[in-house]
């Protein structure tokens, strides 16, 4: 599916796999006024059961990104003709689905078909209880910090090296490519969020798996993962919750991360849809490591 933005001017400017709008130079989209924030918003394209969808997410910016008439406090699914201010500037999201005969219709099958499956480090972080911080902040507010929340848990993710695969709403999924020195990647991300948690804005959950994902070709070059160790993840992250974690772990992330990151165990528990008990684990406290334990 392409998709672009139908400028004031009447140009167009087409969406790749990541389409950032602000006023630094180098934005995708740049608006170049006082009432618009360096990086103020991004669209983002990730994959669905549908096909490929485009998300917009404002970056925590001071004035906020309007979609069709509302401020953008989380990020959310575009439609054809959404309107989208910025600065006062009024942008038009638009799609289509990519043209051309059956030679064409054959190769986007066959492009979608085509898996690989990847060790890969999985990546779930989600804020607690939204529903309530939604009914105790303003709308103005909530946006801000929502918006710097996701700014940094992006920054964080993306400058390791993780590819930040969904926006769920309250929600980030990403992922690694398991290789020699991820691990200690994911780690130094896992110490940045905890950092991000003793501040509670917002207050957020950590979830860290590693095994193996299917990874397919998605928009823009991207990949797109899938697979039951992703369902494995969401259902980490169930566990987490009736738990009041802020932090939970899968037996194969602590595993390869123990000499890296202290944890504590939290007991065994079923997974829906997956036979047996599991062993889960929490993280033992910030910035905690075993060598930091060691007398």
């Amino acid at each position: 599916m392409k998709a672009w933005i139908l400028m004031p001017d009447g140009s167009r400017v087409d969406i790749g796999s990541n389409c950032q709008i602000g006023r630094a130079p180098g934005s995708a989209i740049r608006i170049d006024t006082a009432e618009v924030s360096r990086r103020h918003a991004f669209i983002h394209v990730q994959q669905s059961e549908s096909g490929e969808e485009y998300w917009v997410a404002d970056l925590g910016s001071t004035n906020g990104t309007i979609r069709n008439g509302r401020r953008v406090a989380i990020p959310c699914a575009l439609r054809d003709g959404d309107e989208i201010v910025i600065g006062g500037v009024k942008l038009e999201f638009h799609t289509e689905q990519s043209s051309g005969g059956t030679r064409d219709d054959d190769e986007v099958a066959t492009t979608v078909t085509l898996q690989a499956s990847r060790y890969c480090w999985l990546l779930m972080v989600d804020i607690k209880g939204f529903t309530r911080i939604t009914q105790t902040m303003s709308p103005e507010a909530l946006g801000r910090t929502v918006g710097t929340w996701l700014r940094r848990t992006r920054d964080a993710i993306e400058s390791a090296g993780g590819i930040v695969d969904k926006f769920l709403g309250d929600a980030i999924f990403a992922y690694w490519e398991a290789g020699p020195d991820t691990g200690r990647h994911v780690a130094q991300v896992l110490g940045k969020l905890q950092v991000m948690q003793a501040e509670r804005a917002p207050d957020f959950r950590i979830v860290v798996h590693l095994g193996p994902a299917l990874l397919a070709g998605g928009a823009g070059g991207a990949n797109n993962i899938s697979g039951l160790e992703v369902i494995y993840v969401f259902r980490m992250e169930k566990v987490g919750a009736g738990l009041s974690l802020d932090t939970i772990a899968s037996e194969p992330a602590k595993n390869a991360l123990e000499t890296l990151v202290a944890f504590e165990p939290v007991g065994r528990h079923r997974l829906d849809g997956f036979s047996g008990e599991h062993a889960l684990f929490q993280f033992a406290r910030a910035g905690a490591t075993t060598e930091t334990r060691r007398p």
